[in-house]
């Protein structure tokens, strides 16, 4: 399977997770339904200087966060740990993490989530 950048959808997700300001997405993939293992979703994201995600906990599924410019604070599991460009965030199932860009500048990062096993084991 091949997907376009240009082909994809993007879309602003308001308050995502009860954070604040407008997360800019392109939208890759979005399988959010998917119980089976498997990627599950991977988006191309745009945050500006003082938004953020909020925290949320993974029940059924992990998530792995690729800064690519930018600097923020990522929380995983309420310990707060400074984010740059080239940090690699992995949040695995049953654990929270949220993000604030910090910086002065939009940061960029990529967002693939993947569920391990069937949900409910």
């Amino acid at each position: 399977m091949i997907i376009r950048k240009f082909e994809a959808a993007v879309k602003e997700f308001d308050k995502c997770h009860d954070g604040k300001g407008v997360l800019l997405c392109t939208e890759m993939l979005a399988e959010y339904q998917r119980k089976e293992p498997g990627v599950k979703f991977y988006h191309d994201n745009i945050l500006q200087p003082g938004d953020s995600i909020g925290e949320h906990l993974h029940k059924d599924d992990e998530e792995v966060y690729i800064i690519i410019e930018g600097t923020g604070i990522m929380k995983v599991d309420g310990k707060e740990e400074r984010v740059q460009s080239g940090d690699v965030c992995i949040t695995r199932k049953g654990h929270s993490h949220s993000l604030v860009n910090t910086g002065k500048t939009p940061m960029h990062f990529l967002v693939v989530g993947v569920v391990l096993q069937k949900a409910g084991y």
